[in-house]
């Protein structure tokens, strides 16, 4: 069973995820910004990408134009989560330190001029929920950009909610 702090930056996410969600859906300026919209499709992206990863799926180049529309690309996060919620539940501790060799690594060791070091599955899962954050900040400045109020879904307001579970009904 994962350490009870993991599994709950999972939570966030997915909490946080759903939140900005449901603040883009009720806006037509939002949901139709292309930023907006392009920056979450990446987002989920990086996601899918890791749980194929981490599930030894074949790694899979998505395109926007693939998706129809931001409902699509919405309901396509809503899945990863779902996902991997169930590949958390198979995760003990003892298989976080295993190393997790990223299909993308050799792309990296270009921008790097040598090989990326070895990472593990621990690492690769605080990777994945940083790289969610930040993109969720720049989603949250597009928003505030456009004249709109972004919700706050920080970490420690969700820990104060009493880490309530992602609301993605719309």
């Amino acid at each position: 069973m994962l350490s009870s702090h993991l599994y709950d930056t999972f939570r966030h996410m997915e909490w946080a995820d759903a939140l900005i969600w449901a603040a883009i859906d009720t806006s037509d300026t939002l949901v139709t910004d292309e930023y907006i919209v392009a920056s979450f499709f990446h987002l989920h992206v990086t996601q899918h990408s890791f749980l194929n990863t981490w599930m030894d799926r074949p790694f899979v180049r998505w395109k926007q134009e693939e998706f129809d529309g931001p409902s699509a690309i919405r309901n396509w996060g809503e899945q990863f989560h779902s996902e991997v919620t169930g590949f958390l539940a198979q995760v003990d501790e003892d298989q976080l330190d295993e190393p997790c060799v990223l299909p993308w690594a050799s792309y990296m060791a270009r921008v790097l001029g040598h090989d990326p070091a070895e990472t593990t599955l621990r690492e690769t899962m605080h990777q994945l929920t940083s790289h969610s954050m930040h993109h969720r900040g720049q989603i949250m400045r597009r928003i505030r950009e456009l004249g709109e109020a972004p919700p706050t879904a920080d970490y420690i307001l969700w820990v104060w909610k009493e880490r309530p579970d992602a609301e993605w009904d719309r």
